[in-house]
């Protein structure tokens, strides 16, 4: 597979795992949060994520994909650490299907081409 494809699966696993936790996990989870805090949390993914992907795609600098993969490896790594904690909400199938997939992909993303 492609470098291209794979680090495109990797970014589309991670912004629907932030829609997942926004949408979907975000209102049992932030329930410590005032609204406004929760208002905060959501709309800061906004930009952070709109400017990490249209940076690494029409920049096509290959240090920005490149670190983005390894966040989604790292992520697989946070996601476990803090998986028995009370107020993490991640537990359902779909949520670690994403979580898991973002770092495979974003795992073979950095292995270089020649030995893929």
């Amino acid at each position: 597979m492609r470098s291209e494809s794979l680090y495109r699966l990797t970014a589309a696993c991670l912004v629907t795992h932030e829609l997942d936790s926004i949408l979907l996990q975000g209102r049992s989870s932030l329930s410590y949060m005032t609204n406004l805090d929760q208002q905060i949390f959501m709309w800061a993914h906004v930009p952070v994520v709109l400017a990490m992907l249209f940076y690494a795609e029409f920049s096509r600098r290959a240090s920005v994909r490149y670190g983005m993969c390894l966040f989604a490896v790292v992520h697989v790594g946070l996601h476990w650490f803090y998986r028995d904690q009370p107020v993490y909400d991640f537990a359902s199938l779909s949520s670690w299907v994403l979580i898991l997939l973002a770092g495979i992909f974003g795992a073979a993303y950095m292995v270089p081409a020649k030995a893929r």
